[in-house]
């Protein structure tokens, strides 16, 4: 894991496989925290099911929208706009 975003989110969907929801969803939460949006379609997933509380979906939803709008900037949409 080591910081990787993309290895939590894997590490999640594989102990989701092995029947280790609640490691799976921890996983997925750190993961989703940092921005990463399949995790938190995971979380959001996991809320249906009732494997996550609505407070933490909440929290998770309130640290991905912080995520993004930290990696916003102004010369990170003029260079979008040039593709």
């Amino acid at each position: 894991m080591k910081g990787s975003i993309y290895a939590r989110h894997n590490v999640g969907g594989l102990e989701a496989e092995a029947g280790n929801n609640e490691r799976a969803m921890k996983h997925l939460i750190l993961s989703a925290r940092a921005g990463y949006e399949e995790s938190l379609d995971g979380i959001k997933q996991g809320y249906r099911l009732g494997l996550v509380s609505k407070h933490d979906y909440a929290d998770v939803l309130r640290a991905y929208q912080k995520s993004q709008d930290e990696m916003k900037s102004k010369e990170r949409d003029i260079a979008a706009s040039e593709v």
